[in-house]
């Protein structure tokens, strides 16, 4: 985020994400957790669908065979992904975690979990 909106010569694209990024991030002027603000608003979903393309890539056998195996035998949920996107965003000064219900940060907590217990045995 920084490079792109420090960066001189920007491109329309850059241009516009400096934009959107500086008009957020002003309403939370004084606030130390402004850009996990921005991130947990506009980024979780799209970091969710990032680490879900790349996942089987990565080669992590051993996390793949106890999530498809053990954790979800049915298949990986999207909320799989979502929670690992706020793994680093679950603090309590970040207004979309602590505007959340008991019950939705126990659901990522619970995804978080699974990923956590599945890393043990990895190599």
């Amino acid at each position: 985020m920084y490079r792109a909106i420090n960066a001189s010569n920007l491109t329309a694209k850059e241009l516009d994400f400096r934009e959107t990024f500086e008009a957020y991030t002003s309403i939370y002027v004084g606030d130390n957790d402004s850009h996990h603000n921005y991130m947990a608003n506009f980024w979780v979903d799209r970091m969710a669908d990032m680490l879900e393309q790349i996942h089987l890539q990565l080669g992590y056998s051993n996390l793949n065979n106890f999530l498809t195996t053990f954790a979800y035998p049915t298949g990986i949920p999207k909320d799989f992904y979502k929670g690992l996107a706020w793994e680093g965003l679950k603090y309590e000064e970040v207004k979309g975690w602590k505007n959340k219900t008991k019950e939705q940060k126990d659901e990522i907590d619970f995804h978080i979990d699974k990923a956590k217990y599945g890393t043990k045995n990895c190599n």
